[in-house]
């Protein structure tokens, strides 16, 4: 039972003309409900995220993929919107990230329909997933407060083109963003004495914060570590003045269980301002980690081997959704897809139609290999 290219190649195109960026995914959950129903299914929408369940038995298996991309940047020669097929390509905004797994799930979706599942499929198209949005308001968040399933394999662009090989994440870091606020004390600049410089001492708290000891853990015999740096910096005063206040924010990647990151700068602040200063996170998330020798892993090297594709089992360091079914949920969760993995969030971005077609083959294979 191969998949259907023409199908496969239609939907891509559909969906990368519905612009979808971050926080503005309502008409392409319709898009994807309105298909889900024109094959038989009868899909629930919660605030702009697409789910249903199909199958019966004891074993299940979530797949998701996210609705939204990136903003455009950038200047195109290709409409974003065109879904042009050009060279053996298409193009267009969230060709590879993330609507050709999108496409890959409808047309899983639509063969399960013509074969016995031993277990259930739960799908969900969700929202939110790339930066902008805070955790508690992602899809995946919302979607975890009420569904559950055995394993979650999470559709991300996972493949690497000229390797030929897919990529299976079983862990990845998490965000904390961590928003510092420096008070300090006027002076004149001919008496420096007599204020204090919150510039200095955002300057003596990120000197500081440079040696501090970050929480580590051990994947696959490598280290895997906490780091953090400054991306923001805000303050000053008027020539002739002594700043009195600075504000700056603080950007890490925390390795899993990393629960003492903000502890550990608000320690700086108060060894360097005392009680003069303020911090919040105004964004987190957690990293997570699973077993890398699970079955539902062991079903996909398997099937990629069987296609000729390579296989590489990786701790990514971005964060990704299977780290929300992983701590919200408590499903052991897991990443692959199609995809070029290079091509994510680019200008021009595009997606090779004949390794879209194949690694939908792939991808359906492990998902039937597993539950069917």
């Amino acid at each position: 039972m191969e998949v259907d290219q023409n199908r496969l190649i239609h939907w891509l195109r559909e969906l990368i003309r519905i612009p979808s960026i971050t926080g503005n995914e309502a008409a392409i959950a319709k898009y994807v409900s309105r298909e889900l129903t024109d094959l038989g299914f009868r899909p629930q929408i919660e605030e702009n995220n697409v789910f249903f369940e199909t199958g019966s038995g004891s074993r299940s298996l979530l797949l998701n993929a996210h609705l939204d991309t990136v903003d455009l940047a950038g200047e195109w020669k290709h409409d974003p919107f065109g879904a042009v097929m050009q060279d053996g390509r298409i193009f267009g905004r969230g060709a590879s990230d993330d609507k050709g797994n999108i496409a890959a799930l409808l047309e899983i979706a639509r063969l399960s329909k013509e074969r016995r599942l031993n277990g259930r499929l739960i799908f969900t198209f969700t929202t939110g997933e790339e930066f902008g949005a805070a955790l508690e308001s992602k899809g995946s968040y919302l979607l975890s407060q009420h569904l559950t399933a055995d394993k979650a394999l999470v559709l991300e662009p996972q493949f690497d083109v000229a390797a030929r090989r897919f990529n299976i994440i079983h862990g990845c870091r998490g965000i904390e963003n961590i928003k510092v606020r420096i008070k300090g004390k006027s002076s004149h600049t001919g008496y420096p004495e007599r204020g204090v410089n919150a510039i200095m001492r955002a300057v003596q708290i990120l000197t500081k914060l440079e040696s501090l000891d970050f929480h580590k853990i051990s994947v696959s015999g490598q280290e895997v570590k906490t780091f953090c740096m400054p991306i923001q910096a805000a303050g000053g005063a008027d020539i002739f003045l002594v700043p009195a206040e600075c504000e700056m924010l603080i950007h890490a990647r925390t390795a899993p269980e990393d629960d003492k990151i903000v502890k550990q700068i608000e320690s700086l602040c108060r060894e360097v301002c005392g009680d003069d200063f303020a911090i919040e996170t105004p964004y987190s998330a957690p990293g997570y980690i699973d077993d890398q020798n699970d079955d539902l892993l062991d079903v996909a090297r398997q099937e990629c081997q069987n296609l000729k594709y390579k296989t590489e089992t990786r701790f990514a360091g971005g964060r990704i959704d299977a780290s929300i079914f992983k701590n919200v949920a408590k499903i052991p969760s897991f990443c692959t897809g199609v995809g070029d993995r290079d091509q994510m969030h680019l200008v021009d971005e595009y997606i090779t139609v004949s390794d879209f077609i194949s690694c939908s083959e792939v991808l359906k294979n492990i998902v039937f290999a597993y539950i069917g």
